[in-house]
């Protein structure tokens, strides 16, 4: 009887320490199907500098020139105010279903109207908007469905018809990761291009990343490349596997001094400190000049919206197109009475 106990004891532990032994099987982590997707169209984007900076304001080290309005950041909520200090796009935390809205009010008769959340802007947590000069053209950082991990990055045009805005597009790699992605900003004075992610970062960091914007969208040859550089690429392992042209890269730094300089309100031996009032035939080329570029980013997205999208996008570039031939026609005629008046 006493054997029989024994065998059964030792039995009992022998077993136990088989299923100690036994290795424990670890969830297997199926890899989003739009990773693949997105893997070949890639743009291709020089970085030329980058920067870790404590998350909680991180804002305060992007060296944006006043042409570009007022971003401002308070307790992780994002604020812009364009150029001219009429219009401002707020995040806000709505208790109700503890998700962050973009809200929109407008400056009239000496105080801001109360904000109203942003029409066209899905119910997912949407923060970081950044407006371009344009009024149209808005990048902002969202949470959802669309996005593959945490916050994506994504771009929508302002339809003022129908006070709305269109379809968002997700800006894709190397701006879209896993991770979140919180700020896309361009600084069209500068030629220069903000980017924030928290990628490859502890919790408490971001990293600020300084790139070339593109007139045009340019992606690299997926061909080209084999998968793993592909997805060192998307993952910006290395700034400098971008610096194709390093000409460019070096008058990019440059500029990028110069934004500093501005930002921190050091003037440049170049620099004047007496500003001369703007003429009417520069305040007309001014207004060209943005027209230009607005149709410029209006055409590149029509190239990629849907269907639906395009029919509001056809009847805002013939208006564009129209009020530039107008503009143009203007500024010939200034110029032709201000040859005149140099040269009687």
């Amino acid at each position: 009887m006493i054997f029989l106990l024994t065998l059964l004891l030792l039995g009992s532990v022998s077993i136990d320490a088989q299923r100690r032994r036994r290795p424990v099987k670890q969830p297997v982590k199926v890899e989003d199907p739009r990773i693949i997707q997105m893997l070949t169209g890639i743009q291709q984007i020089m970085f030329i500098d980058s920067m870790i900076v404590d998350k909680q304001d991180f804002v305060r080290h992007i060296p944006l020139s006043s042409e570009c309005g007022i971003l401002e950041m308070k307790d992780s909520l994002a604020q812009y105010t364009n150029e001219i200090g009429d219009h401002r796009l707020t995040t806000y935390f709505n208790p109700t279903d503890s998700l962050l809205q973009i809200t929109v009010s407008d400056y009239i008769g000496n105080f801001w109207t109360t904000p109203t959340r942003a029409n066209g802007i899905s119910n997912n947590s949407a923060n970081f908007p950044f407006m371009m000069p344009d009024g149209i053209t808005l990048y902002y950082a969202q949470k959802g469905e669309k996005s593959l991990g945490g916050y994506d990055l994504f771009v929508t045009r302002y339809d003022g018809e129908n006070d709305t805005y269109l379809r968002a597009e997700n800006l894709g790699m190397p701006f879209a990761s896993e991770a979140n992605d919180y700020l896309y900003a361009i600084d069209e004075k500068y030629q220069l291009g903000y980017f924030v992610t928290d990628r490859r970062q502890p919790e408490d960091k971001v990293c600020i990343y300084v790139f070339v914007p593109n007139t045009t969208r340019k992606i690299y040859q997926s061909e080209a490349y084999s998968e793993e550089k592909l997805r060192s690429l998307a993952r910006i392992d290395r700034i400098s596997d971008t610096w194709s042209n390093m000409t460019i890269r070096n008058q990019a730094l440059q500029r990028l001094k110069a934004a500093r300089s501005e930002a921190t309100g050091i003037k440049s031996k170049h620099q004047t400190t007496d500003r001369k009032p703007v003429s009417e035939l520069g305040n007309l080329r001014h207004q060209a000049e943005v027209l230009e570029k607005s149709l410029l980013l209006a055409r590149n997205y029509y190239a990629r919206a849907s269907e639906n999208d395009r029919q509001t996008l056809r009847g805002e570039i013939i208006k564009s197109e129209k009020e530039l031939e107008t503009l143009q026609i203007e500024i010939r005629k200034k110029e032709k009475m201000q040859q005149n008046i140099s040269h009687p």
